[in-house]
C-alpha cells in the first residue's frame, strides 16, 4: 500500500537558488510543450505523446539557447512531460478542465521520481543535498518519489510518497453513520448513541482581517514593490483560512476513524449545492474534503466508506419492516 506523508523544509539560501532554476526550468518545459502540442493539434487534428515530447526535449537541450535546461534533474523534467500526458488524458476523460499555462507568481510544485531518501533528519534530493525538514513519522517503507511545491508565501513542502505494510487486522467491527449539514457540520449514530459537532466557520472568522488585507492592496499602484508585498499578504490570509478548515476536518475524520470501522455517509451533489444560495457556506465547510479525508484514512486501517446514493429514500423508511411510506413529505417553514 502506498502512503503519502507532507512535512515541511527548510532549504537554504544556495538550496532556494537551485531548486527556483528547477522550477523554472519544469515550468518552461509544461508551457514550451503544451505551447507546442496544441499548435500540431490544429495543424494536424493529434497532439504530441509523451515519447514524441521526450524526444524532442532530447535535442532541444543540446540547442545553444537552451543549454540552460541541463542545470535542472533530467528526471524532473521528463516527469513533467508525463504529467502533461496524464493532464491532456483526464481532460479528453472528462476528469479535469483543460490543461493551463504555469505562472512562477503561484504555487509551484516539482517531483523527483527517484534517488530520494531519508538522511539526518532530512531529506536528501537530487542536485540539491540534504534538505533540512520536520519529519513528524518514521518512514520504513521504500520512498516512491517525492514531490516539493512553493507556496505563494514563500513556504517549502515535500510530499513523500512510500510503501507501507498493507497487513491490518480489525479486532471489532463498528458501524456509524453520519450526517453532514450546516447548523451542525456532523452528526454521528452508531445504533445507541449519537453526537454533533459544530462547523468552525473560518471563512466567515477571518473574513474582517481578509477585507483589510484587500482593501490595503486595492490602494497599492499596479506593477510597484509595495503591491506584490500586499498580495503576499492577502496570500497568507487564505493560506490561514485553508490551513484551519483542513485541520478541523483532519481531527474530525481522525476521530471518526479511530471510534469506527465503517462509516457511512450520503454521497452528495457538491457542485450542485455550490450553485444555491448556500455556496458560501457549503465552500466553507468543505464536505468533499472531509470525505476524502475519511476515506483514504479508514482504507489505512483496514475500514471503509460506505457512500449511500442521495436519492435513497431513507426517511420514508420503517427502520424496524422497511415499510416505505410514500405519503410522507418534507415540511418547510
Amino acid at each position: 500500500m502506498l502512503n503519502v506523508l507532507k512535512v515541511r523544509i527548510y532549504p537554504n539560501k544556495e538550496q532556494e537558488l537551485a531548486l527556483a532554476k528547477n522550477l523554472g526550468c519544469v515550468r518552461f518545459v509544461w508551457n514550451y510543450y503544451l505551447n507546442k502540442t496544441n499548435n500540431q493539434y490544429l495543424e494536424t487534428g493529434k497532439g504530441m505523446t509523451y515519447c514524441a515530447m521526450a524526444k524532442d526535449l532530447t535535442q532541444l537541450k543540446k540547442q545553444p539557447d537552451f543549454e540552460w535546461l541541463a542545470e535542472a534533474t533530467a528526471a524532473t523534467l521528463q516527469q513533467s512531460l508525463k504529467n502533461l500526458e496524464s493532464a491532456f488524458k483526464n481532460f479528453f476523460s472528462k476528469k479535469t478542465k483543460f490543461p493551463r499555462f504555469k505562472s512562477r507568481h503561484k504555487k509551484q510544485s516539482i517531483r523527483y521520481p527517484e534517488s530520494c531518501s531519508i538522511r539526518n533528519k532530512g531529506i536528501k534530493l537530487p542536485k540539491l543535498g540534504v534538505v533540512k525538514a520536520k519529519i513528524s513519522q518514521v518512514i520504513n517503507g521504500k520512498i516512491k518519489s517525492v514531490t516539493v511545491s512553493k507556496t505563494s508565501t514563500d513556504k517549502y513542502f515535500a510530499a513523500i510518497l512510500f510503501e507501507m505494510d498493507d497487513s491490518t487486522t480489525i479486532e471489532k467491527l463498528k458501524i456509524s453513520g453520519i450526517d453532514l449539514g450546516l447548523s451542525s457540520l456532523v452528526t454521528v449514530f452508531d445504533g445507541e448513541t449519537t453526537y454533533k459537532v459544530d462547523p468552525i466557520k473560518p471563512t466567515r472568522k477571518y473574513a474582517k482581517r481578509l477585507k483589510r488585507r484587500q482593501q490595503a492592496l486595492s490602494r497599492k499602484a499596479k506593477g510597484s514593490n509595495n503591491r506584490k508585498k500586499a498580495i503576499k499578504e492577502v496570500a497568507k490570509v487564505h493560506e490561514k483560512i485553508a490551513n484551519t478548515r483542513q485541520d478541523f476536518l483532519h481531527k474530525i475524520s481522525r476521530k471518526l476513524c479511530d471510534e469506527n470501522q465503517i462509516v457511512v455517509a450520503e454521497n452528495l451533489s457538491i457542485k450542485g449545492l455550490a450553485r444555491t444560495k448556500l455556496a458560501k457556506s457549503i465552500h466553507d465547510a468543505g464536505f468533499g474534503m472531509l470525505l476524502n479525508f475519511l476515506d483514504y484514512k479508514l482504507e489505512r486501517e483496514g475500514g471503509k466508506l460506505v457512500e449511500v446514493d442521495r436519492f435513497y429514500p431513507s426517511t420514508k423508511l420503517c427502520s424496524c419492516c422497511g415499510f416505505k411510506n410514500d405519503l410522507l413529505t418534507l415540511l418547510y417553514s
